[in-house]
């Protein structure tokens, strides 16, 4: 968690804006919540057959953002976090920044399930680092979390 969704119609990005955008997200979304990198997940979806209507009329200059995030962050991390992945993916793919739209889902951490376990609320992020198994505290270690300041 979490995990960014970008909807894109069909030869609008080149595979090193794709990479540019997911490295930007994750980028953004750390530097805003203090979340590990290893959490954020960046899909970016080509729209083939389907099609996408604003008014009923059907668009190709729009990129869609969906976003589940855990809950509990502020209205302003979230507002920052939103305007700066507008900015970037804007930037980086050609599409004005009017056409790039965000929407955000908020998600109760007991709703979610990582590394085989449930995660916890706000603020208990050390006692569950700490209760997953060796192996994974291990290899989360190894990914740069340091199992004395970790959070989500």
């Amino acid at each position: 968690m979490p995990s960014y969704v970008c909807s894109v119609p069909n030869g609008t990005l080149s595979e090193a804006q794709k990479q540019e955008i997911a490295t930007s997200i994750t980028g953004r979304h750390c530097e805003t919540t203090g979340a590990p990198p290893f959490f954020v997940q960046v899909i970016i979806e080509e729209e083939g057959a389907l099609k996408r209507y604003i008014g009923g009329l059907a668009t190709t200059e729009y990129i869609w953002i969906r976003a589940d995030l855990r809950a509990g962050r502020s209205e302003e991390q979230l507002k920052k976090l939103m305007l700066h992945i507008v900015d970037d993916v804007s930037r980086i793919s050609g599409i004005p920044a009017e056409n790039v739209w965000i929407n955000l889902c908020m998600l109760e951490p007991t709703d979610m399930v990582e590394y085989g376990r449930v995660l916890p609320g706000p603020g208990k992020e050390q006692q569950w680092f700490e209760a997953l198994p060796l192996s994974v505290r291990d290899r989360l270690e190894k990914l740069g979390t340091d199992r004395h300041k970790f959070q989500l």
